[in-house]
């Protein structure tokens, strides 16, 4: 009998690794974005799943990126695996298993309708499948679809109540009270800076084409963000191909250069002086090279502005390796490969993660200021150039809004990538 109490606990017992993302869980807001970023992208994906919402809604027509719609599905299967977690501890919770199924149905049913286009609802009501297809025609049965649209909406409305349910903040409202009160400084500088910039344009009557009040800027990124988002997502395509790109080629340049010192003493003042260049010197030799409307370009231009911190940080990382840990490797007579793997790999993995983050934010950068010099006009870096350029100030500040938000998001990823692949480290094990 003791035997079988101990195997059907070990069935509920969650993995080492499950244990320490529920205790950061408890002391960090990760799960909170999470299911925040869960909520938005179950009513992102509801609006994808019909013509109705994806044309003739504002909030739906901001995703009407072909390319843009197969990574929000995934991305909504993926979170919802992550937030539904340990189903062995669902299953002694009736409600919260009922919900983690209901969350993995609603994104199951919108990844097979933008990815294989089959509308499992519309087929049930027996709507052509060409509807949800093809573009909205002047001629489509609005009346059909708006009704599976209504009908759809219990779907997700249930797949939201499913988040918050696996979510529960109501749990975490102490964990809210400390993050609130640590961050409190940068709020009030924020809102206190934001405020004065409204006032002060007020009080000496700056002129809008000079620089545009907070509350403008807010108004006109209400009404424009839809192309803004289609319009940031072609330009991130080429600041995280680059990204990917450049960083992966400073890694293994890196790698290589701490095994052999002569390779290291050759690369590196090439390496300097390629970074010392400016990017504007670059953006024309690269739309000379590889074509003005040819991505490339572009993707040359990151991947040159995020090979350097990848590189140095790799090599720096790889060679503070602990002596005394080398030392106790060597007596046990392991092999380099051994020694890389077991100690200097994840001694430099923090060091890595460092300047891939610092190189999320200079992807967006040079994608941006390439996009300046010529090639596709359905970039930020033209909207921005093209509104500027015809003195719409609050349309060009607003898109600086949104290319802000894209890097901010494509910095939470790292980093969520990051406490996924050290959690053991102690600089996470300590918060």
């Amino acid at each position: 009998m003791a035997s079988i109490a101990q195997e059907r606990a070990s069935q509920f017992k969650p993995s080492p690794a499950e244990t320490v993302v529920d205790n950061y869980d408890s002391r960090t807001l990760g799960l909170d974005l999470l299911a925040l970023t869960a909520l938005f992208l179950v009513v992102v994906a509801y609006h994808l799943q019909n013509p109705v919402s994806l044309y003739l809604i504002q909030f739906g027509s901001a995703f009407r990126n072909a390319t843009l719609q197969p990574v929000i599905v995934v991305g909504l299967l993926l979170t919802s695996v992550i937030l539904v977690g340990n189903w062995g501890m669902l299953r002694q919770n009736p409600i919260r298993l009922a919900a983690a199924v209901v969350l993995l149905l609603f994104g199951l049913y919108v990844f097979v309708a933008v990815i294989f286009d089959f509308n499992l609802i519309g087929a049930l009501l027996g709507i052509d499948q060409t509807l949800f297809v093809d573009r909205l025609r002047d001629d489509a049965p609005l009346e059909i679809l708006e009704r599976h649209l209504q009908l759809t909406a219990i779907f997700e409305y249930l797949a939201l109540v499913a988040v918050v349910i696996l979510w529960e903040p109501w749990k975490r409202l102490s964990l809210y009270t400390r993050a609130l009160r640590k961050n409190s400084a940068p709020i009030v500088v924020a809102i206190v800076v934001i405020g004065l910039w409204e006032l002060l344009i007020n009080i000496f009557g700056i002129q809008e084409f000079l620089l545009p009040r907070p509350s403008v800027i807010a108004q006109t990124f209400a009404e424009v963000y839809p192309r803004l988002v289609s319009a940031a997502w072609n330009t991130f395509q080429n600041a995280f191909w680059g990204f990917v790109f450049g960083c992966s080629a400073g890694i293994f340049t890196g790698v290589i250069s701490s095994r052999f010192t002569s390779f290291s003493q050759a690369l590196l003042p090439l390496a300097v002086g390629i970074n010392a260049v400016p990017i504007i010197a670059l953006a024309p030799i690269m739309n000379l090279w590889f074509g003005d409307l040819n991505p490339a370009s572009k993707i040359a231009i990151v991947a040159v502005l995020t090979y350097f911190p990848a590189m140095v940080s790799t090599v720096r990382g790889l060679n503070s390796a602990d002596q005394s840990s080398l030392e106790l490797m060597k007596t046990y007579a392991a092999s380099q490969m051994t020694v890389f793997r077991k100690l200097r790999l994840p001694s430099a993995l923090p060091f890595i993660f460092s300047a891939l983050k610092v190189a999320t934010t200079l992807s967006m950068i040079g994608a941006i200021v390439s996009e300046y010099f010529g090639g596709s006009t359905a970039g930020l870096g033209f909207r921005i150039r093209d509104d500027a350029g015809l003195f719409k100030y609050p349309e060009a500040w607003s898109a600086i809004v949104m290319a802000s938000l894209f890097g901010i998001l494509f910095y939470l990823a790292v980093s969520a990538v990051e406490r996924s692949l050290m959690h053991w480290h102690i600089s996470f094990r300590e918060k």
